[in-house]
C-alpha cells in the first residue's frame, strides 16, 4: 500500500497486530502475495496535521500483484479510513471498510489504545485540540525527519561520489559569475552556514535532482524515485533542513535567474 505523496506515517503498531505493511524479501509464499500478516494498518499525517487510517486486508480470493502481474489465490484489499481534528473514527465507515467483525473489533481496541494514550482531554472531558495539533505537529516532524535521513542514508552512495567533481566544476566555471552576489543573498535569506557548504550544497542539489525530471522520476544510479516528493525530501535531508532547503533553493533562484536575462 503507497504512502500518499506529503504523507508520513505516525503510529504503526509492531507488536500486537501483524503487519501486512512489511514486505516478506525472502519470497516464502508462491500461492500468496509476499505478506508477513492477515491484516494490518497504520496512522498517516500530512504537515497540516490531516490525519486518516491506511489498513489492508489479505483475502482468499483470486488477484492479481500490480508490481509484478503475477497471478495469486490471495491479494491485498486496501482500506482508506478518515479522521477528523480529534482523530475520532467514523463508526459508519469502519463498518464499510472492515466486513469482517473479528478483525473490526480488533482493529478498535488498537486504535483506541493509540488514541487515548495521545489526545490530550481539558477538565471537562473535551478534547483539547491546540494540544492535540501541537502533539501530531511534533509527531510529523519526527516522521518527517526518520524518513530524511533514511533517504540520505539510501542515496549517499551515488550523491556523494560525485560530489567532489561538481564541487570543483561549479568553483571554476559558473563561480566566476555569481562570486559577489551567491553568499550575500543567502546571508540575505537568512543563512548561516559558511560560503564552501554553501556551494556543497548547490553541488548536493543538483546531483539529487540529476534526471529527475525525465519519464519515470530516473536516478542516476538506475533506480527510480517513487515520486517527486520523495525527491525532495531527500533533497531536504543532504540540506539539513527544510529552512535550509527552501533557502538555498530562494538564492540559487535570485542569483541565478539573473544569468538569463
Amino acid at each position: 500500500m503507497k504512502l500518499p505523496e506529503g504523507y508520513v506515517v505516525i503510529y504503526q503498531p509492531k507488536y500486537t497486530v501483524p503487519s501486512v505493511f512489511d514486505l516478506n524479501d525472502c519470497g516464502f509464499f508462491s500461492e500468496r502475495p509476499k505478506v508477513s500478516g492477515e491484516w494490518g494498518f497504520r496512522i498517516i499525517c500530512d504537515k497540516d496535521c490531516r490525519c486518516k487510517v491506511q489498513a489492508a486486508m489479505l483475502l482468499r480470493q483470486p488477484g492479481k500483484d500490480p508490481d509484478t502481474g503475477r497471478s495469486y489465490e490471495w491479494w491485498v484489499k486496501e482500506a482508506e479510513i478518515a479522521l477528523d481534528e480529534s482523530l475520532v473514527l467514523d463508526p459508519e465507515a469502519v463498518a464499510q471498510q472492515l466486513s469482517d467483525e473479528e478483525m473490526r473489533s480488533a482493529f478498535i481496541t488498537e486504535f483506541n489504545a493509540w488514541h487515548d494514550n495521545l489526545v490530550p482531554l481539558k477538565d471537562d472531558a473535551k478534547v483539547d485540540t491546540d494540544e492535540l495539533k501541537k502533539k501530531l505537529a511534533a509527531l510529523v516532524a519526527d516522521a518527517f525527519d526518520r524518513r530524511r535521513k533514511d533517504l540520505v542514508r539510501r542515496n549517499q552512495h551515488w550523491v556523494l561520489s560525485n560530489i567532489p567533481r561538481r564541487v570543483h566544476d561549479f568553483k571554476y566555471g559558473l563561480y566566476d559569475h555569481v562570486r559577489g552576489n551567491l553568499y550575500p543573498e543567502y546571508q540575505r535569506n537568512g543563512g548561516e552556514d559558511s560560503e564552501d557548504n554553501l556551494v556543497k550544497k548547490i553541488a548536493l542539489f543538483s546531483r539529487v535532482l540529476d534526471d529527475c525530471y525525465q519519464e519515470g522520476l530516473r536516478k542516476p544510479d538506475g533506480n527510480t524515485w517513487k515520486n517527486e516528493d520523495e525527491v525532495w525530501q531527500c533533497w531536504v535531508g543532504f540540506a539539513g533542513s527544510e529552512v535550509e532547503a527552501q533557502r538555498v533553493c530562494r538564492t540559487m533562484d535570485a542569483v541565478f535567474r539573473d544569468l538569463q536575462l
